[in-house]
């Protein structure tokens, strides 16, 4: 049995009905619902929701338990068969930033998971690759898009609740990916950063028909574009130009 020591045990059927996986990802959520654990287990149990999370998180920092990680929870789709899922109360908006307490927990359990699972220590690349993440990041992850976690926890993960996660395993370093400048990623140009973006868009499955040119015409701000959307984001974050979120999803460095 894997269950996290630091969490209530609230189990729901699912956790006896449910097929055994080998976990390699982990991905965070938001619940649309101000709810502590026991709050979101008695709404399923009530409603027989059937896209259900192994993990619940309070406002406080509270950390309910719901099925066994070594057992399959459905909130992902396509990665239900390798992810562990996590929820966090939310505003009904999906619009609040994570609490203190409860980036605390969600570090605490990532180390967690990282240590019995050996969930390997880096964001997910693609949907299946092994790793960490938010719901948003790949369309495969949910059926029709979402936008969970929204923008506020989006930048949370990149800037707070990874680098913390990193530090709490004694200093692991994040992937050292290329170092570019982000003025050199505008249309138009020509140079090295432009290739080493076009090199991680094809690696996350973007189309670039001309390849790693270091030009960056309507090909690749289609591509920026399409990778920028399969985030979630609309309008203006999903222009086609990178910024930083942008850059630091694909691995590249901002100097």
């Amino acid at each position: 049995m894997a269950r996290y020591r630091e969490a209530t045990w609230l189990p729901i059927p699912e956790t006896t009905t449910q097929p055994r996986i080998t976990p390699t990802q982990l991905i965070l959520h938001s619940a649309a619902a101000p709810w502590s654990p026991k709050r979101l287990r008695d709404f399923w149990n009530e409603r027989g929701v059937t896209t259900e999370s192994h993990f619940g998180v309070g406002y406080d920092g509270e950390v309910g338990q719901f099925m066994d990680t070594g057992v399959r929870a459905d909130a992902n789709a396509s990665a239900n068969s390798r992810a562990i899922s996590v929820e966090t109360a939310a505003d009904t908006e999906n619009s609040d930033p994570w609490t203190p307490d409860q980036i605390e927990a969600l570090v605490e359990i990532m180390v967690w998971a990282h240590r019995t699972h050996r969930i390997p220590a880096h964001v997910c690349h693609s949907d299946t690759d092994p790793g960490f993440g938010i719901h948003r990041m790949f369309r495969k992850w949910s059926l029709d898009g979402t936008e969970c976690p929204g923008n506020a926890r989006a930048r949370q993960f990149t800037d707070t609740v990874f680098p913390r996660f990193l530090e709490s395993l004694g200093g692991i370093p994040a992937p050292a990916g290329p170092i570019v400048e982000l003025e050199n990623l505008r249309y138009g140009k020509t140079n090295g950063d432009v290739t080493d973006l076009q090199r991680a868009l094809i690696r996350r499955g973007e189309k670039i028909p001309a390849g790693a040119t270091g030009y960056y015409g309507d090909q690749t701000k289609a591509a920026v574009a399409s990778f920028q959307r399969k985030q979630g984001w609309t309008g203006a974050d999903a222009d086609g130009i990178p910024g930083t979120e942008t850059c630091a999803l694909l691995d590249l460095r901002v100097a």
